[in-house]
């Protein structure tokens, strides 16, 4: 069989990502130019924390989550010492919030947060707590909203809503016990929702923001580990290798900038979810052969080693630092090499995608900027980031090299975390200069 051209199958995604994102008639597409233009990465340090031999509270453990508030406050997320620390722009602890327990406003398992403008947080404590918890400007605890029974973590992120309503958007997608799932809320062929979660209520309300285009599942994924075999059955199917990852930021007055396709169409929809706007560029996914899909998943083991082995190696003991008290982190596995024979089988089984996607991340700033990370011309590495507005305009690209932050603030604040030579972590927050002159229209 004949397979067609790169360019003609990623028209037929783009169009059919149109379809299912909205009426085509209510949409405006700009196409934006192919050539690069070079942005300067001359982001101004303003300061940093993390230090092995610093202040108590800066011994941490590992930072998975960052996020701001509107005064610039940095909210760290601690999973080892089981805390959000706040540090004020000063670069000073502000306060802690939350303690490992399992009373209220105590964390168990916590892996994600938000934070609104005016300092509310939201912490998912999903797992074990079965809860999103939620705490007032001051730090103090308000109260959980449970999650339903069939939730088992966010694949992802989650960020706050900027449309005034009490509730995160999802960025990424949910992991949930496929046969505990209402009737009325099964995945069709072809779409996948962009999740609200409400929480103004006792427990958490799933609302389908808009419909994103969906791969083709991959199924239930069984492979063999040690004579032993394994599977994925139960749970929602894993994304396939290569697959477009379902990418969400939160605009301001609570719109959305999405990719959801291995072309490159950045989508734009209002607060009702219905999409208005289409930014592409000329850039095409390429088709996945037999050497990049093996290239793929050695770098992907690659990562995997590092990563379990910069855990092993980090200390094992932190400070609390709201009490001061030492904390024992994770202890190592001492398993990494039967992990690694595990995570190569699965890769080994899971099926791939057709195309190598354009778009590997998107994340959107405090003043509506649109940052989206390429892919490298590699096709494992990564790419240019593109710096776009939500009116239409290309404001250049930063090169490969320069990093994403992993949390955006008010005033141009941007925060990446980071690690050092023995494996400890550190947030630096920088300024990204211009940041509020570049245009924010739209």
């Amino acid at each position: 069989m004949t397979k067609p051209h790169p360019a003609l199958t990623s028209l037929i995604a783009l169009a059919a990502c149109l379809t299912t994102a909205g009426t085509a008639a209510a949409q405006e597409i700009i196409r934006l130019p192919g050539e690069d233009r070079p942005l300067e990465a001359d982001f101004e340090e303003v300061y940093r924390v993390g230090a092995l031999d610093g202040p108590v509270w800066q011994q941490f453990g590992t930072i998975i989550d960052v996020a701001f508030d509107g005064a610039g406050n940095a909210y760290l997320l601690d999973i080892d010492a089981v805390t959000v620390l706040v540090v004020g722009r000063d670069g000073d602890l502000a306060r802690t919030i939350g303690q490992p327990g399992n009373g209220p406003g105590e964390f168990d398992f916590p892996r994600h947060l938000a934070v609104m403008e005016d300092g509310r947080l939201v912490v998912a404590d999903v797992p074990r707590h079965r809860a999103m918890q939620m705490y007032s400007s001051d730090g103090t605890f308000d109260r959980s909203v449970r999650v339903a029974d069939d939730l088992l973590s966010i694949r992802g992120r989650m960020y706050a809503d900027r449309g005034g309503r009490e509730g995160v958007i999802v960025s990424g997608g949910l992991n949930r016990i496929e046969a505990m799932r209402p009737a009325d809320d099964r995945d069709q062929p072809g779409v996948r929702p962009i999740r609200r979660l409400a929480l103004d209520g006792d427990t958490v309300v799933l609302e389908g923001m808009t419909q994103a285009w969906a791969p083709p599942s991959a199924g239930v994924v069984t492979f063999r580990v040690g004579g032993h075999e394994i599977g994925t059955e139960g749970q929602s199917p894993p994304p396939r290798t290569f697959d477009p990852g379902l990418f969400v930021g939160t605009l301001p007055g609570g719109g959305i900038a999405f990719s959801d396709s291995s072309a490159y169409a950045i989508r734009l929809a209002r607060e009702d979810g219905s999409v208005f706007r289409i930014l592409t560029r000329p850039l095409h996914p390429t088709p996945v052969t037999g050497r990049i899909l093996e290239a793929e998943i050695e770098r992907q083991i690659e990562e995997y080693v590092a990563a379990s082995a910069a855990a092993q190696n980090r200390p094992r003991t932190i400070m609390n630092g709201r009490t001061g008290e030492v904390v024992q982190a994770l202890p190592p596995t001492g398993m990494i090499e039967g992990l690694t024979r595990t995570r190569r089988a699965f890769l080994e089984a899971l099926p791939a995608a057709d195309e190598v996607p354009v778009v590997l991340d998107l994340s959107t700033t405090w003043d509506g900027e649109i940052w989206v990370r390429r892919r490298g011309e590699d096709l494992l590495s990564d790419g240019p980031i593109d710096v776009l507005t939500r009116d239409g305009r290309y404001l250049g690209s930063y090169a490969a090299d320069a990093a994403m932050p992993s949390a955006f603030g008010p005033d141009g604040l941007v925060a990446f975390i980071e690690t050092g030579e023995l494996g400890e972590y550190m947030v630096v927050v920088k300024r990204v200069a211009g940041a509020r002159s570049r245009g924010t229209q739209g």
